[in-house]
């Protein structure tokens, strides 16, 4: 299992709507193993966190996409989930590999190719690294282009670019050695979120992203 060329992130915003349930679903079946979708939540009770990870869980299992938790360890570990994604403060990787079943990604954010370095040591297996340019879900966050994604693939593992990404500019994040490239309105404030999705996987599969760095989670064993 390959790490995906789109990652779509979902906020509490996202998953509020009445029609996120519907667009997720057809956005994995579309997108198959091309496509990752992250719930990152942060208003949604344990209870309803879990009931859609699964949900989501199972029909991307069906598909071959992802569903990927952020930060939620325990969520992504009973929901049948197929990654983690874990943020600074989230659990350490290290400590999340002596919980995990061998089945589970687990990606880690990173800014600098320092942390890149560090994060791929404790057992990461993928990597999302930004800013790579202004975005407004961290506008005090200075960007530091498409250079920190050729400064974090020196870490050894699959590096997949954050940060303003859009159809406009993916292709300068791939030419930087991005594996894949991560969105939220990109998608999300779409007209056709799904149209939009296939569009942006289109941009960066033509842009001929990274094969050599992608890797099957399975593939580590420590």
């Amino acid at each position: 299992m390959n790490v995906p060329l789109l990652h779509v992130i979902a906020t509490d915003e996202a998953v509020e709507a009445p029609t996120f349930r519907a667009v997720a679903e057809d956005l994995i079946a579309a997108g198959r193993d091309r496509i990752a979708l992250h719930l990152r939540l942060r208003r949604t009770s344990g209870r309803d966190f879990h009931e859609l990870a699964e949900r989501l869980g199972s029909s991307a299992a069906d598909s071959g996409a992802w569903c990927v938790i952020n930060d939620r360890v325990d969520v992504a570990l009973t929901s049948g989930a197929q990654a983690v994604q874990l943020g600074s403060g989230a659990l350490p990787v290290d400590a999340v590999l002596r919980l995990r079943g061998r089945r589970l990604a687990i990606g880690a954010s990173v800014h600098s190719a320092g942390e890149a370095r560090q994060r791929a040591s404790e057992g990461a297996d993928f990597l999302v690294a930004g800013s790579v340019f202004s975005t407004a879900t961290h506008p005090d966050r200075v960007p530091a282009g498409p250079v920190l994604v050729t400064s974090c693939v020196g870490a050894g593992v699959p590096v997949v670019g954050i940060g303003g990404i859009d159809a406009g500019n993916a292709r300068q994040v791939v030419a930087a050695g991005a594996t894949g490239i991560a969105v939220i309105r990109a998608v999300w404030q779409a007209t056709a979120p799904v149209d939009a999705a296939l569009r942006l996987i289109d941009v960066v599969s033509e842009s001929g992203a990274a094969e050599s760095n992608r890797r099957s989670p399975g593939s580590r064993t420590g």
